[in-house]
Parts: structure tokens; C-alpha cells; sequence
């Protein structure tokens, strides 16, 4: 039996040996099945085709020398796999295992199933690791470019919404040397303190992310905390940034428990923020606090234009931006698409979950829950992906 024929005998086979190891890469976290072979069963039956395609010798000893071009009836799952990868949070250097890994998964059980090796064997071995190649190529290539265009992107956000806040500090202060009437100082020493709070989220923002992205991950600093008094700072907090907007805390008794008071203020902050962005501009913002066994669940609740669909699925993800209402206080953003992201981390980090629900008659609500008590074993930490 040939290589070719092999794969496509086996192909269930491998793509167990693939989940396997693909398993292995995020080992913090629970996938599904179907995600974690994403595009194996696609990439499996591109590497057949390609291999069963006729080729010449100039045809092979161009891509011996890097010319990689596939057939232009073969599509491009490596590249869709690669992206998948990317969303989830693998490093370059982990997708790249995972073809390393394919690559000795097939000839290993090739070599079990006790197929002779002639003339023939090698030649199918050569092309399977050109095809193997190509694949690889072509992932490292489309992930590399989405990286590029995140970094662009996330670039042009950040000197934008800096921009704005920066120049409204600069404005006010200029005329703030300038007027004659003390009651206008206050006036305009609130609106300088809205702008630099906004660059302060954003900062926050930018510092999270590299702990995350290239350092040491989410630090969680577990001490007794009352979570009715975190709620009550951020909520005065928000009140002082946005004094035209309504908030209301729907929390009566004291919530005992051990978390990082520090962190989850920053996970409140971020809900109501997006809610601010989001939510329509005479939509009271509500947080909900209730204690269900031995979690806390903080509800976050706007009233306005609903989330797609579409969009539910890519909220937690980083420097994804959803729309804007046209109704929301869209000059009082802080958003530079990593709030969700940054709160899920947090919470994730205490041994949580975040949801989100969003619909017309109900609107759009985001809660967390919290385990009251670190679980044994737990670290207290968050690795990057």
C-alpha cells in the first residue's frame, strides 16, 4: 500500500495521534474534539491530493530550492488551521510542532503497519514530507501576516484613542491657565481628570497585555475581601468618569471571600466600561452581585442595541473591537479591544468563568463567576497562550 493510500486508510487513526498532542499544547484548558483536530482531516486529504499529483523533475527540484506553489485545484485548510490556532492562542512555535508532530505521526505508523520500503516507498516518503512542507509554509506564512496586521491594527487603535484624551488634557489645561472665574477651574479640572483616567485604562491596558503575551502570565494575590466593597470603589470610580451616565449596584449583604481585590476591580472596571461603549446613552448600567454556593456572580447589564450573533464568539479575543452604537458616549471609549480579553484572563485566573447573554427584549449582560475560595492545587496563575 502506498503512503497516499495509507493516510487515507488510517486517516481517523492519525487524527486521534493529532489530538493527542495537540492536547498537550494548552494544557491549562479544555477543548473539544472537534477543535482540537481542527483541520486535520482537511490537511490530510490536501497532502494526498498533492501527492498524488503528477510532477515532474523540474517541478520537484523547484520546490527542493523553496517554491512551495500547490495546484490550484488544492485549497489552503494549513491556512485555515493557522488562524484557528492563532484565535486560540498558540504561539508560532506550537503550530509549528504540530506539523512536526503529523509529520512522525504518519511515518511512524506507516513503518508499524509493516509496509515494505523499496524504490517506490521512498519516493512516496519524499513527496508526503514535500507536501508536509508546503503545509507547513503556508501556515507559518498566513500566521506570520495575521500577526502583521494585528500589530498594525492594534497600533493604529492605540494612537488614536491616545490621541484623543491627550488632546482633550492639553485644550482644558490651556484654558484653564487662561480663564479669570474659579468656578470654571473645577469644571475643567473634572474633564482633565476624565481624560487622563481614560489614558490610565488604556495604559493598564497595554501593561496587561504584555505580561500575558510575553511575560510571566496573570499574578493572582489571593486575600480575604469583602467583594460588596470592590464593587461600591468601582462603581464611585466609573461615577466620577462618566457623571452624566446612571449606575446602579444591586448588592446588600457583604460578600466574603479570597480574591485579588486588586484584579477584580480591574474586571469590573472593564465590564462597565464596555457597557458604557456599548450600551445606549441613557441606558442605566447595573451590577448585580449574588452568592450562589460557594460562587459569586457579578452581572454586568446594559439596555440597547443587542451583540450579533457573529460577534459572540470573538469577544474574549484580543484587539477584537465590536461596534459601537451610534447612541453610546463613543469620545468617553477606552477601548482598545483587550478589556474582555484582560477580564476573561482574570477570571479564568481565579478558577472562574465569564459569559455573555444579549438579546432585544433582554438586552446585553456579562457576568462572572467566582469561586469563593482558591481550589487546591490552584497556582494563583494565568500562563500566557
Amino acid at each position: 500500500m502506498g503512503l497516499s493510500e495509507f493516510i487515507k486508510a488510517n486517516i481517523e487513526q492519525i487524527t486521534v495521534e493529532w489530538e493527542r498532542f495537540a492536547a498537550t499544547l494548552l494544557p491549562d484548558e479544555e477543548f473539544s474534539a472537534s477543535v482540537l483536530r481542527d483541520g486535520i482531516v482537511d490537511m490530510l486529504n490536501e497532502i494526498t491530493l498533492d501527492m498524488e499529483q503528477a510532477q515532474s523533475a523540474e517541478q520537484q527540484q523547484g520546490k527542493s530550492e523553496g517554491d512551495l506553489k500547490r495546484e490550484p485545484q488544492i485549497e489552503d485548510a494549513a491556512e485555515r488551521h493557522a488562524l484557528s490556532r492563532l484565535k486560540m492562542g498558540l504561539s508560532s512555535r506550537q503550530l509549528i510542532s504540530e506539523f512536526r508532530a503529523l509529520r512522525a505521526t504518519v511515518i511512524r505508523l506507516w513503518q508499524q503497519s509493516g509496509a515494505e520500503f523499496d524504490t517506490i516507498s521512498l519516493y512516496d516518503l519524499i513527496r508526503f514530507n514535500e507536501s508536509v512542507d508546503q503545509a507547513l509554509s503556508e501556515a507559518a506564512v498566513r500566521y506570520s501576516e495575521e500577526i502583521d496586521r494585528s500589530r498594525e491594527v492594534f497600533l493604529g487603535i492605540l494612537g488614536h484613542d491616545l490621541r484623543n484624551p491627550l488632546a482633550a488634557i492639553t485644550g482644558w489645561s490651556e484654558l484653564q491657565m487662561r480663564v479669570q472665574e474659579p468656578t470654571q477651574y473645577h469644571d475643567f479640572a473634572i474633564r482633565i481628570f476624565r481624560s487622563s483616567a481614560r489614558m490610565s485604562y488604556m495604559i493598564t491596558d497595554l501593561i496587561e497585555l504584555t505580561r500575558l503575551r510575553f511575560g510571566s502570565g496573570i499574578t493572582v494575590n489571593r486575600t480575604v475581601a469583602d467583594i460588596r466593597r470592590i464593587c461600591m470603589n468601582v462603581i464611585l470610580e466609573m461615577e466620577a468618569i462618566y457623571p452624566n451616565r446612571d449606575f446602579y449596584l444591586d448588592c446588600a449583604d457583604v460578600i466574603l471571600g479570597e480574591w485579588d481585590a486588586d484584579r477584580i476591580s480591574q474586571v469590573i472596571s472593564n465590564l462597565l466600561g464596555n457597557a458604557i461603549q456599548h450600551g445606549g446613552v441613557t441606558s442605566r448600567v447595573t451590577l448585580s452581585v449574588k452568592k450562589v454556593g460557594n460562587v459569586v456572580e457579578l452581572a454586568v447589564h446594559n439596555d440597547g442595541t443587542p451583540i450579533p450573533n457573529d460577534a459572540i464568539p470573538r469577544l474574549f479575543d484580543c484587539l477584537f473591537q465590536g461596534h459601537v452604537t451610534e447612541q453610546a458616549d463613543v469620545d468617553q471609549s477606552t477601548s482598545l479591544g483587550l478589556g474582555l480579553y484582560i477580564a476573561r484572563e482574570i477570571v479564568t485566573a481565579h478558577g472562574g468563568l465569564i459569559t455573555v447573554s444579549s438579546s432585544v427584549e433582554g438586552g446585553t449582560t456579562f457576568t462572572a463567576r467566582l469561586p469563593c475560595a482558591a481550589s487546591t492545587g490552584s497556582a494563583g496563575r494565568r500562563e500566557p497562550h
